[in-house]
């Protein structure tokens, strides 16, 4: 594995989003840019390299964590272990006497068994969070630490990445979900939209899968009213195929 500061091609982080306010006149500034520095976990739990096989396992367990960065006394990343690396240093050492097996998990330093930075993949606080995700699904780790002038800046977990999966499908809020067919050619998605406009209805997500069934693309909504018999109708007479309705939360 690689180490990766800059794994895609960015968007310059310089350029503020903004949309018209109607009601003030003006621009508002809408402080969000799809970063990683917008979602990361900052202050993670570190190590030093002298760290105790027997100490590093503690952090683990008491801080509920699954991955511990191996830092410099300047906050340089060197390595990181997890918890798997333990299990497996432990293991080796398990076929000594309990007094010798004592000793090794004292004296063991994690420096021996950690995954050196050279062969990690890092990113920036600048990373889009969608390649950040890309890079762990491609390469199967589970964490990514994030790096700003050499320093460690923060981690991307796994479990990140779920929290953001939640995010994009607006699962924590109450509604219903529509599965939709619809034909894969430009606008098609804007018919669909002008009937939620005719309702007044808000929608909570939106996401559209890349693959295809039977030819179409899909469409998943989550809208935000439990009245979804009306829209439904118009969808169908728009000639609209609705594969599925689901209440949020199911009952």
């Amino acid at each position: 594995m690689e180490s990766v500061d800059k794994p895609f091609a960015h968007f310059s982080p310089k350029y503020d989003v903004g949309f018209i306010s109607r009601k003030e006149g003006g621009i508002m500034k809408v402080n969000y840019k799809g970063f990683i520095r917008e979602k990361i976990r900052r202050n993670p739990v570190t190590i030093s390299p002298d760290t105790s096989l027997f100490q590093a396992w503690g952090y683990l367990h008491v801080k509920g964590v699954r991955h511990l960065p191996v830092v410099d006394k300047d906050d340089r990343l060197v390595g990181i272990v997890t918890d798997r690396d333990i299990r497996e240093a432990a293991s080796d050492a398990a076929s000594l006497g309990v007094h010798e097996l004592s000793d090794v998990l004292a004296s063991l330093k994690v420096s021996a068994f950690m995954t050196p930075k050279e062969e990690l993949i890092t990113i920036t606080p600048d990373t889009l969070i969608e390649e950040a995700v890309q890079l762990m699904h491609d390469h199967k780790i589970g964490c990514l630490p994030v790096l700003e002038a050499g320093k460690l800046y923060g981690m991307f977990t796994e479990t990140d990445a779920l929290d953001l999966l939640v995010d994009i499908f607006g699962l924590k809020q109450e509604g219903t979900r529509l599965t939709i067919a619809l034909e894969d050619k430009p606008g098609t998605l804007l018919g669909i939209l002008e009937i939620f406009k005719k309702h007044n209805i808000n929608v909570i997500s939106m996401v559209s899968p890349s693959f295809r069934v039977e030819g179409k693309r899909l469409a998943v909504i989550r809208m935000g009213t439990e009245k979804y018999e009306p829209i439904v109708k118009d969808l169908e007479k728009a000639c609209y195929a609705v594969l599925s309705i689901g209440e949020w939360p199911s009952v």
